[in-house]
Parts: structure tokens; C-alpha cells; sequence
């Protein structure tokens, strides 16, 4: 049996696209991954792509103060 589609785990954004130039990168995520950014992004009602760059922002902002205190 196939399993779904990562997208398949997340709502549909009404969210409008933004006017910020982006970049399309492709990345693999295990299933155990993808099931823990869709408890993120079911909670906070956020799209797939809305979760990672949430997700990759807070962890790089986390890191970012950790070196400023140091």
C-alpha cells in the first residue's frame, strides 16, 4: 500500500503568495519527519511548505541568539 502524499497531511493555505523572491529546493524527509512537521502545521493550520519554512526559521533564529549571547 502506497503511503500519502506529504501534502495529502496538511490543509490547503488560503494564504496568499508572498512578494519575497524564493527558491524551489527539493529535500527528503523520512515518514517519521514528515508526521512530526504535520503535528506542527495541523496545529498552527499552516500549508506543508508554510510548516518548513516556519519550522526552519525558528530553528535558525534559535540558534542565531544562542551564538549572540556567547
Amino acid at each position: 500500500m502506497d503511503a500519502p502524499t506529504p501534502s495529502s497531511q496538511f490543509p490547503q493555505s488560503d494564504k496568499a503568495a508572498s512578494s519575497t523572491p524564493q527558491k524551489l529546493i527539493s529535500v527528503r524527509l523520512s515518514d517519521d519527519l514528515i508526521k512530526r512537521l504535520a503535528k506542527v502545521g495541523n496545529k498552527e493550520n499552516l500549508s506543508m511548505s508554510d510548516t518548513i519554512r516556519v519550522v526552519l526559521d525558528r530553528g535558525l533564529e534559535t540558534k542565531r541568539k544562542k551564538k549572540s549571547k556567547k
